[in-house]
């Protein structure tokens, strides 16, 4: 049986968010795999396969440098999911855009993280590595570039984008991919508003994957995790890439799913070693 280790920021240990992996741990511990959540860059157990869970958008080098310690590190070769490593649709006060904007962090889920994360420190008396950053309790919408408040062009760490829903007579959707190795999901789900949250979620409906989707995957460099997109007039815009996904009712009862992901599986686990990436099949899954 495999040893695995969920590696996470010495300050996640006092956040306590519901993340999706720890749905997937108690599979594997209940399939007989050891499972270890291991908090903080030093002192990290050995194992045959390690999971970098470390909530914050840019991953400071101290925990890239634990991919030396693994053989098989799942997401070792994604250290920044921030909007500009893959958004097509950022603007500038000077853009030529007609059309609505909405206003976002530059950091994951608005910043939140973070911000817990720090204030854990700020509490304890301790020093923290992470930076100061925005926090945005929801995205602003304007109708225009020209209706956006200076002081948001101002904010370091506030970023403005196209406004690009996709709708039509029923209402809005939002596009959701979440996978783990080579298994996989993608749903397309209807809200009744253009910002979609949880509660306004009203039906499920399978989609395929688009390839666009799959190549960002790649470019990214992600084995796990779950990606929000649209599609607007024809094109496939990727709105959020989030390698640290939580568990939530809407994508629950796909832990049976991808908790087998690695059993048999071709897909490659990437491990870096500096500049290079070895691939191999891992080993996690129901013996």
């Amino acid at each position: 049986m495999a040893r695995i280790v969920i590696l996470e920021h010495l300050l996640q240990r006092s956040v306590k968010l519901p993340y999706l992996v720890y749905a997937l741990a108690q599979r594997w511990r209940a399939w007989g795999h050891r499972v270890l959540v291991h908090h903080g860059a030093e002192g990290a157990p050995e194992g045959d396969l390690a999971i970098m869970n470390v909530d914050l958008t840019r991953l400071p080098d101290s925990y890239r440098a634990l991919a030396a310690r693994y053989p098989r590190l799942v997401n070792g070769a994604v250290h920044d999911v921030s909007k500009n490593r893959f958004s097509q649709d950022l603007l500038a006060p000077d853009s030529d855009w007609p059309g609505p904007v909405i206003v976002k962090t530059e950091r994951n889920y608005g910043g939140r993280p973070e911000r817990l994360m720090r204030a854990v420190a700020a509490r304890a008396g301790v020093s923290c590595d992470i930076p100061e950053g925005p926090l945005l309790e929801g995205y602003p919408v304007f109708d225009s570039l020209r209706a956006v408040p200076e002081a948001i062009w101002r904010e370091p760490g506030l970023v403005v984008e196209r406004f690009l829903p996709e709708a039509d007579s029923r209402g809005y959707y939002l596009r959701v991919w979440i996978f783990l190795g080579a298994r996989e999901s993608s749903g397309r789900w209807r809200a009744s508003a253009p910002i979609i949250k949880g509660e306004q979620l009203l039906e499920r409906e399978d989609v395929p994957v688009p390839d666009e989707l799959r190549r960002w995957r790649e470019a990214l460099g992600f084995d796990y995790g779950k990606f929000d997109y649209v599609r607007h007039d024809g094109r496939f815009v990727l709105l959020d890439a989030n390698r640290t996904p939580s568990f939530t009712p809407a994508v629950g009862a796909l832990s049976a799913c991808l908790s087998r992901a690695y059993a048999g599986s071709s897909h490659p686990v990437k491990s870096k070693r500096g500049a290079a990436a070895s691939r191999s099949s891992a080993s996690v899954g129901k013996a």
